[in-house]
């Protein structure tokens, strides 16, 4: 469930699958089906890791093991990046979801919006302060009421097909396939979370890669399901309504299926909001410890502390960017920078792999990269106008990162020196038979 949670396919129905329509239209439910077998191949790099090594470090540990300090260093710098963004994104999409639902209600002071970012958060914050046992607790029971709606609400929304719905309507294009891609595979960019709770997992080396194959499979199959259940339940008017209004399908759900169902609707999608901010920052406050020890930190880790200034930063990214861009606008931009960042840290760990084995798995994770960086360069591509501002942010994040890294390597040879990727595994050759 942390694996399954990390994903949030509620949240990506409400969220990520508007952003997609926006570049894709009706190519939507395609773009999540060639998304979810794209993933199952950057999760066959994961699997592989994680049979191996035991350590809440992640895919730094692994790049680290594999290409080197620098390489292990560059790759957890973006990983903190995309970790810190995540909450604040989160919280900006659902606070203009909040009030898209009660603008349907004659209600119309923005101002709330900052309320239902600050109260979000914060509620975030209290569940992962109250420790590991709790969270997951909550993280369990709210995954399958998660898992049961949406199995209930494609089912409802099948039933109630719109009658301008047809399959020989669904129009192919290259270019705005792949320009949508790049979110679908945001879509399930938390499922490797699990690795990050590796060294507190019984039998880590074979339930960690068992979760892995598991959440990965039941919300890939859920995804692809409810994205045809959407596509019919809206038909092409609907749909082309929802590429403009990307809160549309609140209303859409009220005029269909009345007030009743658009509040259980909308409980669902916070609720599985709210279950992968839980889940992310569980990961993040897991890897830190690790981070410490491997980087020879020797201040100690204070988790209260560090989850105060991190709450703090998280509310001026929420506030600032959605003032300054819009609530909408901030959650695509931010989103766009995290999924590139995720896919540049899935090529290099695909690229440690190629290396640690060899010729012995080359081939999948050989594939994944070439088409990650196929779907990473039409989006940079795509990004055009008003959201070309996600590719110079990109950069910047990149280059600061490498720059980073250089200064460390050069200005501070001894705690440099001094980094090191402990894990707890098996022998490499025992491994690879596990």
């Amino acid at each position: 469930m942390q694996s399954f949670t990390s994903i949030g396919p509620m949240l990506d129905f409400i969220a990520l699958f508007s952003i997609i329509a926006a570049y894709s239209g009706s190519m939507l439910p395609f773009v999540i089906m060639f998304s979810f077998l794209l993933s199952y191949f950057t999760l066959y790099t994961l699997y592989s890791f994680s049979k191996m090594y035991i350590t809440n470090g992640g895919y730094y540990s692994y790049v680290g093991n594999a290409l080197g300090k620098a390489s292990g260093f560059f790759v957890l710098l973006l990983y903190i990046i995309y970790s810190i963004l995540t909450v604040p994104n989160i919280s900006l999409f659902i606070s203009g979801f909040l009030y898209s639902i009660l603008q349907l209600f004659g209600f119309n002071n923005t101002f709330s919006k900052y309320i239902f970012l600050i109260v979000f958060i914060a509620a975030v914050y209290f569940v992962v302060s109250r420790g590991l046992k709790a969270s997951i607790r909550y993280t369990l029971i709210a995954g399958f009421l998660e898992i049961i709606f949406i199995i209930f609400m494609s089912i409802i929304f099948i039933i109630f097909r719109s009658p301008d719905f047809s399959f020989s309507g669904i129009k192919f294009s290259f270019n705005p396939f792949f320009f949508g891609v790049i979110f679908g595979i945001l879509a399930f960019s938390g499922g490797g979370s699990s690795i990050f709770l590796s060294e507190q997992t019984f039998g880590a080396h074979k339930n960690t890669p068992k979760s892995l194959l598991i959440s990965f499979s039941i919300s890939g199959l859920m995804m692809v399901f409810s994205a045809f259940a959407l596509l019919i339940f809206a038909g092409f008017t609907g749909l082309a309504a929802y590429e403009t209004n990307s809160f549309y399908i609140t209303e859409l759900v009220n005029t269909k299926l009345g007030t009743p169902f658009l509040i259980i609707f909308s409980f669902f999608g916070i609720l599985s909001a709210f279950n992968l901010s839980v889940s992310y920052l569980n990961a993040f406050i897991h890897m830190l410890p690790k981070f410490y020890l491997d980087f020879n930190i020797r201040k100690k880790f204070n988790r209260s502390k560090f989850l105060s200034a991190l709450f703090a930063v998280s509310i001026a990214i929420g506030i600032f960017s959605g003032y300054y861009a819009g609530f909408f606008n901030s959650f695509v931009i931010i989103a766009g920078i995290i999924s590139f960042i995720y896919i540049i840290i899935h090529v290099i760990s695909n690229i440690s792999l190629m290396k640690l084995f060899k010729r012995k798995k080359l081939l999948v994770p050989a594939l994944s990269s070439i088409i990650l960086t196929i779907a990473f360069l039409l989006s940079l591509y795509g990004n055009n106008g008003y959201f070309a501002i996600i590719n110079y942010l990109l950069l910047a994040l990149i280059i600061i990162s490498i720059i980073i890294v250089l200064i460390v390597k050069r200005n501070y040879p001894i705690f440099y020196s001094k980094i090191k990727f402990e894990y707890l595994a098996k022998k490499l050759h025992e491994g690879n038979n596990d």
